[in-house]
């Protein structure tokens, strides 16, 4: 191979040969951004002659091995692989030590011409990120695991600079409530690093389920790592020691580093189960066969505990040699402590205040024992609560909060949260362009602490996904998540970011990712009339390709319904179903949307206890705009009250007649949400006197788990009011059989329907 060229005069090179006059510039598709790009006409051709050069360093030769595996399988030829050439004429070369110091361990350089391929880096990582630049480059069909003819191997002539805004670019797993087999983790890991992430972050214990093999305590995989379903049937799985090596040295040859989260103190059940007498009661216990956080977990007053955890542990550490173990630390409930002898003891010989103070001493504790043995702990953001341990990382999820508090304590911090990052929720809910827009710095943190926002991930829980539906929660939402950890914010553009996306579908397509949807499929705008009591209803794609059919009978559409041309107008109270298919795909989604269409509708309400900001069913007076929830606590249709009754005044305008009021509300037991005790019904003339015209005990069974509505009917002598004041009273503090016995419940409430 030719002596390198320096730096300085490389770098003149390519400023000189870029300056000078070129023709409009050529688009590229390349996910994450490159931090500085320029494309020009021409191309480099890949044929069965060209060499691959690379410098004498085993690193190298296995990227250069790993590329063209990748070409083979598509082009159906290698390229000549070699140490050093005289001519480097038709060749792509690896080069390490030939890159600016400020693009640090995985920055790259990339330059193409007519006659080769230069791929430099400080490091293999670098040179690896480059290679995946390069395969985005190609045409699509390089991703394709069969020989594709016919193509000719082209990669426009660029020059790139490159190199990551945060250390920490990543993605939770969780394999807990679903198990997902090996070779699906293996594919994710390659689809991560195809865009730049560098961390999988792997949740391997749960209430659900217990996925590692620790060879000290046998039943944790016997029993913990099984679930038996309220069907009878029994599901689970776990990793054997050996998956997990080899599934973190296949991360590891893709420079991804794996970091596995053993729960605690909580989301301890399943371990509970194998071994109850590490409980504060001593069981029996069950592996959780449903969703949801639950109150027993690890006794933080017996010894056992930490001898446990220990134990598990010290076989942790040797399988996975990167420097953090997560201990999540997050939703442990204080009521098995508040009633246990041991933990109460804890409290008082160590001078502790409270529990929360006893959840910091278990993590401190536990810290202590992982830095001794080399390794750092991150915990979710609870772990601030009741002082933070020395040196832990806090992973912000309840928002910015937790990040911004831990910086200011001189702690790192990997901000997820559920506002952007977390891809369990629908796209309706966090759709891509709110993705995209995710800023991992919290604002007003002073730049000098900016240091310590690691980066951040996207987090796939998985109670309510399987193995198969992984990729259309993850994708293309991941493509976002992957631009703002890697790309700096100077270069933030979603229009560009959106036209690149579509172009990369392709791509995705030949990987065999079976995407889902860019945002809300369709948006309903449902402007109320109130002259002519009705709605005029707006149907709006959320993608151009969209076909868009509706019924109004209460049949569900199909392609052969109405086709969606005009607004449509909703005189009554119906429901409307509404197919959304993207063209030439079977991508599909149903929407429904019910309305009601009453005295009240379109009336102000005033509320004596404000709803939650994070369930605001989206305006002031949502209880009477007409619009239904449905059983997604999520879908910006409910008002959710958090430890309080919902007392809701409406203002007719003027003297009204009716004698029944409806009320609708939402059980979602297991996320805390309950329907009302009692529902009271007030009039008054002035909006001062009240009296009252009726109630109902509601006798809705708190247990059922079912998410499900309710629409419940006070009915009354007919009579006139201006005004109209329903009380509706909360369960209050969670049960004590509930799993979050003592919590706050909620109270979901859609609308008040006046007839």
């Amino acid at each position: 191979m030719k002596k390198h060229i320096s730096t300085i005069v490389f770098l003149i090179f390519v400023s000189i040969f870029f300056s000078c006059d070129k023709k409009e510039k050529i688009k590229t598709n390349i996910i994450p951004l490159p931090q500085e790009m320029n494309v020009f006409e021409g191309k480099f051709i890949i044929n069965k002659t060209t060499k691959f050069l690379y410098d004498n360093n085993e690193d190298l030769k296995q990227l250069a091995l790993f590329f063209n595996e990748k070409l083979e399988k598509a082009a159906g030829f290698k390229l000549i692989t070699a140490q050093s050439s005289e001519d480097d004429n038709n060749c792509i070369i690896l080069q390490l030590g030939n890159c600016p110091a400020m693009l640090g361990n995985e920055g790259y350089t990339f330059f193409v011409t007519d006659d080769n391929i230069k791929i430099s880096a400080n490091k293999p990582a670098g040179i690896f990120y480059g290679l995946q630049t390069l395969q985005q480059l190609l045409p699509s069909e390089i991703e394709s695991s069969r020989l594709v003819n016919g193509i000719e191997w082209g990669v426009p002539l660029v020059s790139i600079t490159d190199k990551p805004r945060f250390v920490w670019r990543g993605m939770l797993l969780d394999c807990c409530r679903h198990f997902m087999d090996k070779e699906f983790i293996k594919r994710y890991i390659d689809l991560l690093a195809y865009h730049k992430m560098n961390r999988f972050h792997w949740h391997l214990t749960e209430d659900q389920g217990w996925r590692i093999e620790i060879k000290q305590f046998p039943e944790l995989t016997k029993k913990s790592a099984w679930r038996t379903e309220k069907d009878g049937t029994v599901y689970g799985g776990f990793y054997t020691q050996d998956d997990i090596k080899e599934i973190v040295a296949y991360a590891k040859s893709r420079f991804i580093e794996v970091v596995p989260e053993i729960e605690m103190p909580g989301h301890s059940l399943a371990a509970l189960a194998a071994y109850p007498e590490l409980s504060c009661t001593g069981g029996p216990f069950e592996v959780g066969n449903e969703w949801g956080v639950f109150k027993d977990i690890y006794c933080a007053g017996n010894e056992k505990s930490f001898e446990f955890l220990e134990k598990v542990l010290d076989e942790v550490f040797q399988l996975f040699p990167f420097e953090y173990i997560h201990i999540g630390g997050d939703e442990a409930p204080k009521y098995r402590w508040k009633n246990c002898k041991k933990c109460q003891k804890r409290i008082a010989d160590n001078g502790l205040k409270d529990e929360h103070e006893l959840q910091s001493y278990f993590i401190s504790r536990m810290e202590k024992y992982i830095n001794d043995h080399g390794k750092r702990i991150i915990g979710w953001d609870e772990i601030l609560e009741g002082g933070l341990a020395p040196s832990a990382t806090v992973q912000s999820w309840r928002g910015f909060k937790g990040a911004m508090a831990a910086a200011k304590q001189g702690h790192d911090a990997i901000v997820s949260p559920t506002s952007h990052a977390y891809f369990d929720y629908s796209v309706e809910t966090t759709d891509l362009k709110k993705v995209y827009y995710f800023e991992p710095v919290p604002s007003g943190l002073k730049p000098e602490l900016e240091i310590h926002i690691l980066g951040g991930e996207c987090n796939m829980w998985t109670e309510r996904a399987p193995q198969e539906e992984i990729d259309n929660r993850m994708f293309p939402r991941i493509l976002a998540m992957s631009e703002v950890l890697w790309t700096f914010k100077d270069k933030s553009n979603f229009f560009d970011f959106h036209e690149r996306v579509q172009n990369h579908y392709n791509n995705l397509d030949f990987l065999g990712v079976k995407y889902g949807f860019e945002g809300k499929t369709v948006t309903l705008i449902s402007d109320f009339d109130s002259l002519l009591k009705s709605f005029n209803v707006k149907l709006i794609p959320g993608q151009n390709d969209f076909d868009i059919y509706y019924t109004l009978d209460g049949t569900e559409p199909t392609n052969k319904s109405e086709s969606y041309i005009k607004p449509l107008k909703i005189t009554e109270s119906l429901e409307l179903k509404i197919l959304a298919q993207k063209q030439n795909s079977d991508l599909k989604k149903y929407i429904n949307q019910k309305y009601s269409i009453h005295k009240a509708t379109g009336i102000t309400v005033k509320l004596k206890y404000p709803f939650s900001p994070n369930y605001t069913g989206n305006n002031d007076n949502a209880l009477t705009d007409g619009l239904r929830g449905t059983t997604n606590f999520r879908d910006g249709k409910w008002q959710g009250f958090n430890g309080v009754d919902l007392v809701a005044d409406i203002d007719m305008g003027k003297i009204e007649s009716y004698s029944r009021i409806k009320a609708g509300f939402l059980q979602s037991m297991l996320s805390w949400i309950f329907i009302p005790k009692e529902i009271i019904i007030y009039a008054s003339y002035d909006g001062k006197d009240f009296h009252k015209l009726g109630s109902l005990i509601t006798n809705t069974d708190p247990h059922l788990e079912d998410k499900f509505i309710e629409t419940f009917t006070v009915e009354f002598d007919k009579t006139s009011s201006r005004y109209i004041r329903l009380i509706a009273k909360s369960l209050g503090p969670n049960p004590e059989w509930h799993e979050a016995a003592g919590a706050n419940s909620w109270l979901f409430a859609d609308e008040i329907i006046v007839e």
